[in-house]
């Protein structure tokens, strides 16, 4: 066995969410595994490096991505998402720049929850097999939505009755989905006749499908934005929460009570509003509409200890694969109140917890894959050292990013 210690570096501690001094871990190159943490200088290994009191912590986990999707691309217009040949080529060459890019920018596993002909389970087999760079990733397939439903234009699984759900998501475990993506309110982005607090999946056929799911210790999310579909969701056993635009009182503590979490991603809605002459007048207006809305339910979550978990959402228009999870980190500091340390947690273990891989991920502990980021600062007092180009990146214990000094 060959083994690398590095040290001299301030650690990320993942129950405070602070960093503490004068650490060092030793990574097995073979596994790429932790085989060592603690402190001081450590014991001797086959090599070292001195990271010279930086900032070392969990790559980060992006819970909330489209992989396959081309955020320039023209939305909102007719063409989009059209099911053919031609696009299912361009998908699938545009998933392999974004998985590469989103590893050199830090982020180490990603949770994809929706794509057109399955390229996000062909994706993650072959970034397994190391054919493709990119993070580790969970795949769900297609997303499922009820017939003419939110996703239903754009290649999702179109369902309608608690026997068709059973059915269409046994099938998607079988195709190989590692989480199920349910529909279950309208949304910003797509066409007429659409709103967010639309009710479009009844809470029978979301029960349904998380009863199968969850026979196999698959889990499940749910796309719900206004407050009764919200509702529906948790009652109906997901795991998570993805938007959650609308959140009262009671649907806060229906989180509470199921230990339901929430995915916010701010990033998606900032980037349509700032975007007026570039997207359809209606997805601005939408976006408008519910972006205060949104900012105070997910601030309210955070302070009632609902379990928060980082993700952006990227896929939608003009919001990408590369800085984006750490743009999205300082947005939930700025409008969700929430404190940098919860912030840090809800990109490591929090999601790691969430998507149930905590055995691997998720923190700097013996025994996890040696997936982290080295920074010149601490982001528990400037988040926005994450979005600096100057950060080192590690996978299994191999560097992405890395000038050695």
């Amino acid at each position: 066995m060959t083994t690398t210690k590095y040290y001299n570096f301030n650690g990320f501690n993942d129950k405070t969410g602070d960093f503490e001094t004068n650490k060092y871990v030793i990574v097995n190159n073979e596994t790429g595994r932790y085989v060592e943490v603690g402190n001081g200088a450590g014991p001797s290994a086959t090599k070292s490096v001195d990271f010279q009191g930086k900032y070392l912590m969990p790559g980060l986990i992006n819970a909330h991505i489209h992989v396959d999707s081309d955020v320039y691309n023209e939305f909102g217009k007719p063409n989009f998402g059209v099911n053919n040949e031609q696009e299912h080529v361009r998908a699938v060459m545009a998933a392999a720049h974004n998985m590469k890019n989103m590893l050199h920018h830090g982020v180490t596993v990603v949770r994809n929850v929706g794509t057109s002909w399955m390229t996000d389970i062909e994706m993650a087999r072959l970034q397994r097999e190391g054919s493709i760079e990119g993070p580790m990733m969970v795949a769900s397939g297609a997303a499922f939505s009820m017939t003419g439903g939110h996703g239903s234009g754009g290649g999702g699984i179109e369902v309608d009755g608690p026997d068709e759900v059973r059915k269409s998501v046994r099938q998607a475990m079988k195709s190989g989905a590692q989480i199920i993506k349910f529909m279950v309110t309208g949304g910003v982005s797509a066409g007429d006749f659409e709103n967010p607090d639309q009710v479009q999946l009844n809470e029978d056929e979301v029960h349904a499908g998380v009863i199968e799911a969850h026979k196999k210790g698959i889990k499940v999310a749910a796309h719900a934005q206004g407050t009764e579909g919200i509702k529906i969701a948790v009652r109906a056993g997901v795991d998570s929460v993805e938007h959650a635009f609308h959140l009262d009182d009671e649907a806060v503590e229906l989180m509470k009570e199921h230990g339901t979490s929430v995915v916010p991603t701010m990033i998606a809605m900032k980037r349509i509003i700032d975007r007026p002459n570039e997207v359809p007048s209606w997805m601005i207006e939408r976006a408008t509409t519910h972006w205060e809305a949104h900012q105070k339910s997910v601030a309210k979550a955070a302070a009632s200890g609902v379990n928060m978990v980082m993700g952006t959402d990227s896929g939608t228009p003009f919001n990408g694969f590369g800085d984006e999870s750490a743009v999205e980190m300082d947005m939930m500091v700025e409008f969700d109140k929430m404190t940098p340390q919860n912030v840090l947690q809800s990109a490591t273990i929090n999601a790691a917890n969430m998507m149930a891989i905590e055995q691997d991920y998720g923190s700097i502990s013996v025994g996890k894959f040696a997936d982290f980021i080295v920074m010149q600062e601490n982001p528990a007092e400037n988040m926005k050292a994450l979005q600096q180009d100057n950060k080192f990146v590690f996978q299994h214990g191999h560097a992405v990013v890395f000038e050695e000094s």
